[in-house]
């Protein structure tokens, strides 16, 4: 093969063709394993329980689900529930009404430390403000906000969509 007015041999072409596939291999596989542990559901720190809460939007019959899940800092299941909301269609504001469910839920069972995880990013924001939301969901936010005060230590973390892990496991 002939490259640049050099004359290479086919052996070196071929070793270098097998060395770079592998390499692109190599780096293929690595960050696939490091996307999946990147999106994968990981425990709360010790002593916390985690709260993850999705949604999903059915807007052909103007319904939407909400979905929360309360685990302990091994993972293990603690509480899980699920409802229906009519007449809602913006994302934002299911996933809202399932954060007030599951912090509704379980706001009065004397845990005392919380972890919440939400892949609305907009939700995570308006929590972590400690301004007064001036969005539509304004009210909403501030009743979640008055529930978190019942924890002594509160997080609240956006999540990507993949590691939210509500039903997995």
């Amino acid at each position: 093969m002939q490259m640049e007015q050099l004359l290479l041999q086919p052996e070196h072409v071929i070793n270098h063709s097998l060395s770079m596939h592998k390499t692109f291999t190599d780096l293929r596989s690595s960050s696939t394993q490091n996307a999946k542990r990147a999106c994968s559901w990981n425990p709360p720190p010790r002593g916390f329980l985690k709260l993850n809460v999705d949604e999903a939007v059915f807007s052909d019959v103007r319904k939407a689900g909400l979905g929360v899940v309360l685990r302990d800092d091994k993972g293990k299941l603690v509480m899980a529930a699920s409802k229906i909301e009519n007449e809602v269609e913006n994302p934002s504001t299911i996933e809202l009404l399932a954060l007030l469910r599951g912090l509704q839920l379980i706001v009065h069972l004397g845990f005392s430390k919380l972890l919440v995880e939400s892949d609305c990013m907009f939700l995570v924001q308006e929590l972590n403000n400690e301004q007064d939301s001036l969005s539509v969901d304004g009210n909403l936010i501030m009743e979640a906000k008055r529930l978190l005060k019942h924890f002594q230590e509160v997080e609240v973390q956006h999540v990507h969509r993949m590691g939210n892990g509500l039903l997995i496991d």
